[in-house]
């Protein structure tokens, strides 16, 4: 399927770029500590050239600059973590035990007795939350919008989302735009790929249900919906999100429409001039 194969490509791209770069920087660190040479380590050959001009207030400032993206890092990763963890103590505290097991035992083909919770909520909520502790969410006011084929076709792709992880791969790839929003063609990776994910899951909720009504249908009544600001978190992922909701009901009603990814060429272009920025000038510049 195309939309698996732009899926890999986009992710493989995000975490290949950020990976790149926190690794010069971490390289960087390491020889500033410890004073361990790196051939092939941007940041060291800058402060190199810094000090053979006389520039010695600029190293200063790159010090703090790559001190403080891993500061960010660290800070990002606690506070969506600290998110996380609010979004399950609300889940919790709202949880249904009664139609959490009727409906885990409704769909014994999706094996849903461990993952999924029914919140007694009458806003209509459905979401896929956390990173290695997937769980499911619905709630009361989603069952009683939908009808039953509608809400099976919900059930299908959210468990799309926890079987491969999309939480998780969603908070690697938003990270690296939090912590290196200089490289703008990271945004629009990001975009894409929460659009390509939700395209195959719509798909693989068609493919199981055997027909597209359940899952329009649901679509069009929780357009315009929001996530709950309890459960806004990197670790959730909304079914109706709105940067995504619009798509997703124009592929369904032309499956045969082609849905071009959105990348600005602007935006690619000086991605790439400050990619051979960060890359190439170790290799121009003498032991």
């Amino acid at each position: 399927m195309k939309w698996a194969l732009r899926s890999r490509v986009l992710f493989s791209c995000g975490i290949l770029i950020c990976g790149a770069v926190y690794i010069q920087m971490g390289l960087y660190v390491v020889h500033m500590i410890w004073g361990w040479q790196s051939t092939f380590n941007l940041f060291t050959w800058c402060t190199h050239w810094m000090r053979e001009f006389g520039l010695l207030s600029i190293i200063h400032l790159l010090n703090v600059f790559v001190a403080g993206t891993f500061l960010f890092i660290i800070y990002y990763i606690c506070t969506q973590l600290i998110g996380g963890a609010r979004a399950l103590k609300y889940i919790y505290q709202l949880t249904d035990f009664n139609l959490t097991a009727y409906y885990a035992g409704r769909y014994p083909n999706l094996t849903l007795r461990k993952n999924l919770v029914v919140i007694g909520t009458n806003e209509p909520v459905a979401l896929t939350c956390g990173l290695f502790r997937r769980r499911i969410v619905i709630s009361s006011g989603l069952i009683q919008l939908l009808d039953e084929k509608e809400l099976e076709a919900v059930l299908y792709h959210e468990h799309y989302h926890l079987r491969h992880y999309d939480p998780l791969k969603t908070f690697l790839l938003t990270l690296g735009v939090s912590t290196l929003g200089y490289i703008p063609i990271l945004k629009s990776i990001l975009f894409n790929y929460k659009m390509v994910r939700e395209m195959i899951a719509d798909h693989d909720a068609i493919t199981r249900a055997g027909t597209p009504i359940g899952l329009g249908g649901a679509l069009l009544k929780l357009l315009g919906t929001s996530v709950n600001s309890g459960f806004q978190s990197g670790v959730v992922s909304s079914f109706a999100a709105e940067s995504t909701v619009n798509d997703r009901i124009a592929w369904i009603l032309e499956p045969e429409k082609e849905l071009p990814l959105r990348i600005s060429g602007s935006s690619l272009l000086c991605s790439v001039f400050i990619l051979i920025a960060l890359f190439a000038v170790f290799n121009v510049v003498p032991h």
